[in-house]
Parts: structure tokens; C-alpha cells; sequence
């Protein structure tokens, strides 16, 4: 069974994080800011967050902590295939990002739906 919210929640969370990508991003490189790694994040940020509502919101075979688990592994597993240069570069930010983006998804989300 879908539910609208979480999917509308998911995709709303994933378009800004590509707006932030295309405006925040460049601003920040152009004028030397130094802004704690979050331009060079924002992709790894928003991920998590947005691939969780998404399929929450498609599915409710899984709770949102396995769910939040199944995915931030994903991610993790997806930027360490760039140390295989199997897809773009290796960055331990982006890592970092995802873990801490997981467990505020997760806490966030089981807060939120209790």
C-alpha cells in the first residue's frame, strides 16, 4: 500500500538537495568558502533522507530503521565502489555524511512517526 505523503516527502527532499547541488555548490567553490565539506556533501546528505520516505512510502514491508539501515549501507557500499574506480571518486566525506545522515534520518523519522 502507497502512501502519498512520504513519496511527495521523499521526492521534495531529493529535488532540493539537487537545487542546493546547482546553486549552493557553486557559490561556495567560486568564493572560496570554506563551509565544512557540506557543498562537497550535499548529494550524500540528502540521500539518505529522501530514499527512505520514497520507498517507506512505497512499501511497508519494512520499518523505517531497517529501512533507514538497508539504505544508508547501500550508499556506503555505492561510494566505496569509487576506491574499485568503478564509478567516480572515492571520498571519506561522503562517507561520513551518509553515516551521519542515516542516524538523523533515523531518529528523526522514528520520533516522527510515533
Amino acid at each position: 500500500m502507497t502512501n502519498k505523503k512520504y513519496i511527495i516527502s521523499g521526492v521534495s527532499i531529493g529535488i532540493i538537495g539537487l537545487i542546493l547541488s546547482h546553486t549552493y555548490r557553486p557559490y561556495i567553490y567560486e568564493n572560496h568558502i570554506y563551509d565544512f565539506h557540506i557543498a562537497d556533501t550535499i548529494g550524500s546528505i540528502v540521500c539518505v533522507p529522501a530514499a527512505t520516505l520514497l520507498f517507506y512510502g512505497l512499501t511497508d514491508k519494512y520499518s523505517i530503521g531497517k529501512l533507514t539501515l538497508i539504505i544508508t549501507l547501500t550508499y556506503i557500499f555505492y561510494e566505496l565502489l569509487g576506491l574499485q574506480n568503478i564509478h567516480g571518486t572515492f571520498d571519506l566525506y561522503d562517507i561520513i555524511a551518509i553515516i551521519i545522515s542515516g542516524i538523523c534520518t533515523y531518529f528523526i523519522l522514528n520520533w516522527r512517526l510515533k
